[in-house]
């Protein structure tokens, strides 16, 4: 709606510009109407570059014997002139009826180098329509933005210059990027401030993908990116830069000027950028009508509609014990969780039982049994309660989770079920999330970030594959627990995540690209005794303007973090034990082109390939905690501004009960009591 917009008010602006459904041709030459002398010659001249020209609305009735573009550099129309090549072709002209015609100057020869634009016939010398140029024509050229990236890098990402090269093209000069955001996109939208109502921009060295950054580093490279032509152009957004969708981040961005400031070439549709090869991909086994990615190469839900249910099969890069779920949304007009009717669907973790099981949500918690409360099954929701759905097949490979199944779509479980419309776009609701002991749906950790539609009886689409690799396999580091009888000190950075090797790994859940680091390792189980007072000194960030570099550090019972960005609904029940607090930023940066995934331990990545750096002066903040007897035995340390940055804290009374791990417990009960047996005997 917003690229519309901008479009036509391009239209109206002074005439110099024109953007129109049939495309945007550059600037008008000042006086650009051309003269209709014979032949019923007329049309509009547009200044592309200084090598091409457009006519806008040509005509000419295609008679003459031997009519031609021509252009001298005589005061007036002459025979002394270069034949101007038109859509391509140097022949003689047909006819035309308000066409635009594309003209291509000779080699060798500028726009300067003519005075007048005329209809000629070379064997009768006549003139059937002219237009003289102004002594100065103002020819759109690339327009330099200068360099992107904040003062302090965030995930190293910084451009030496960004040129707007047409108007759909931007190049990004001498780029870096270490490579460790989990879902980053070259992102773009209305607004000077980049958010999460953009989109992602086409990348012409993957094959004009919109896809998400594979986790590779480079430096000084030098990328080109298109706006979708289903999103308009550069007339229509404000910022082009580098976004974590996932975690909202900002990695660095640069405002595009105003429109009466961008006086830019149209785009060819060409590219002299080379493709990159194709990365191995899966498609999930499953044969259905359409498919809607809802999170880039992460999350995909394929269907078909009969007359009496729809099939669906939801495929998503998850482990076993991970819930997908889908369905209508609470509302009819947005996306909203509560009065979601959805289907929640797991691969139990042995991996061998697959479930499909009717959710109703009415509430923002986890289900409340014994009043049917929360995000609870149909069947636990209201006594009348039925599972209308009927769980189908499933596969796990190449470390993506398919699970089928079908549901009606009217049931006369009034209560908890919507009648699913195949006429008209419906609002959905998904999340992705963790399966309780107890076999219901936990908090989701993935959701929309904006209103999803779709509608379930249009005609068939696709979904491209998922990308697939050997990242799957990949050990995790062992990281030594922190805290022990007599240390009641820490210290905390922030650091690269890790990718798979590290928090990923750890944790079960996507990081944004760092992590809190503890006493120099990344995201240690901390254990603490009650009753005992611990000191935290921080090195978190204090630039609040600089979001993606400011992490105040706060203590909770909440698993995820971020208590910052919850809903007044979100933080009921959630407890901050100790902070926020920031401090100056120290940060382990990558030194170099280094890949975690190449790191058999994380002693070895951190002392190969990161340096602490932190700001000058350096001025930690310090925050002191004593768990008590009300304390819970697992609370967690995060970021108070993002999710998913640190991890757990085991609260003890004694630690020797925690001196060894849980397993290794176990094997000594085990052992000691087949010695008893024995001696007993």
């Amino acid at each position: 709606m917003m690229a519309e917009f901008y479009k036509l008010l391009l239209v109206i602006y002074c005439g110099s510009i024109i953007v129109s459904g049939e495309g945007y041709y550059g600037k008008q030459i000042t006086n650009g109407k051309i003269r209709t002398l014979a032949h019923r010659v007329t049309g509009t001249v547009y200044a592309a570059s200084n090598k091409r020209l457009y006519i806008v609305g040509f005509s000419y009735d295609g008679t003459a014997p031997d009519a031609f573009a021509w252009m001298g550099s005589s005061d007036r129309p002459s025979s002394a002139g270069d034949i101007i090549a038109v859509n391509g072709s140097s022949g003689v002209l047909g006819s035309f009826s308000n066409d635009v015609v594309r003209l291509d100057l000779p080699d060798g020869k500028t726009l300067s180098d003519y005075k007048w634009l005329s209809i000629w016939c070379r064997r009768f010398t006549a003139n059937f329509g002219d237009l003289i140029f102004p002594a100065q024509i103002d020819t759109p050229a690339p327009v330099s933005l200068g360099t992107l990236g904040f003062s302090r890098r965030v995930h190293n990402v910084r451009a030496e210059n960004v040129i707007v090269l047409n108007h759909r093209q931007i190049q990004l000069v001498d780029l870096d990027y270490d490579g460790n955001g989990p879902d980053a996109f070259y992102w773009t939208g209305s607004g000077g401030t980049p958010n999460r109502n953009g989109f992602a921009l086409a990348d012409e060295s993957r094959s004009g993908s919109t896809a998400k950054l594979p986790r590779q580093s480079f430096n000084d490279k030098t990328v080109t990116v298109t706006v979708p032509a289903n999103k308009g152009d550069v007339f229509s957004i404000g910022y082009v830069g580098l976004w974590c969708v996932q975690f909202t981040q900002d990695f660095g961005h640069v405002d595009i000027p105003p429109m009466s400031e961008l006086n830019v070439p149209p785009f060819d549709g060409e590219s002299a950028v080379p493709i990159a090869p194709t990365k191995d991909t899966y498609t999930p086994p499953v044969t259905r009508d359409n498919c809607e990615v809802l999170i880039d190469d992460t999350y995909q839900v394929r269907w078909s509609v009969t007359a009496t249910d729809i099939e669906v099969s939801l495929s998503a890069r998850i482990f076993p014990g991970t819930y997908m779920a889908f369905g209508l949304s609470g509302s009819e007009t947005s996306t909203l969780m509560i009065g979601s009717d959805v289907t929640v669907a797991w691969l139990a973790e042995t991996g061998i039982k697959t479930n499909a099981v009717d959710y109703y949500l009415s509430a923002y918690q986890q289900c409340v049994v014994s009043s049917g409360s929360g995000a609870c099954t149909d069947e636990g929701s209201t006594p009348s309660g039925t599972n209308d759905v009927i769980v189908g097949e499933s596969s796990n490979e190449n470390g993506i989770i398919t699970i089928s199944y079908t549901k009606p779509l009217s049931t006369s479980d009034t209560n908890t079920d919507k009648v699913i419309a195949t006429d008209k776009d419906v609002f959905v609701s998904w999340s992705i999330g963790p399966i309780n002991p107890n076999g219901l749906a936990a908090k989701h950790r993935q959701q929309p970030s904006s209103d999803v539609k779709i509608n379930f009886g249009r005609a068939t689409s696709e979904c491209p594959a998922f990308t697939v690799g050997d990242k799957e396999n990949l050990k995790k580091w062992e990281i030594p627990k922190a805290g022990k009888e007599g240390k009641t000190e820490f210290q905390l950075d922030m650091g690269q995540a890790g990718g798979p090797r590290g928090y990923e790994g750890i944790t079960g859940q996507p990081g944004w690209g760092i992590a809190w680091y503890v006493d120099g390792f990344i995201i240690p189980e901390i254990t603490l005794k009650r009753n005992v007072t611990y000191t935290f000194t921080v090195n978190g960030g204090s630039d609040e303007t600089i979001q993606a570099s400011y992490h105040p550090f706060y203590i909770t019972n909440d698993e995820e973090g971020g208590y910052f960005q919850k809903t007044p609904e979100e933080q009921q029940g959630l407890v901050i034990y100790a902070g926020p607090v920031n401090g100056s930023l120290c940060e382990y940066q990558s030194m170099g082109a280094y890949n975690p995934d190449d790191f058999e331990t994380f002693e070895k990545y951190r002392d190969t390939s990161l340096n602490r750096v932190c700001d000058s002066p350096e001025e930690p903040a310090t925050v002191t905690w004593t768990p008590d007897a009300d304390t819970p035995d697992l609370v967690y340390y995060h970021c108070y501004t993002h999710k998913w940055l640190g991890w757990k804290i085991n609260i003890v009374d004694d630690y020797t009960d925690a001196s060894l791990p849980s397993t290794t417990i176990s094997m000594v009960t085990l052992i000691a009591s087949m010695l008893i047996a024995i001696i007993m005997m």
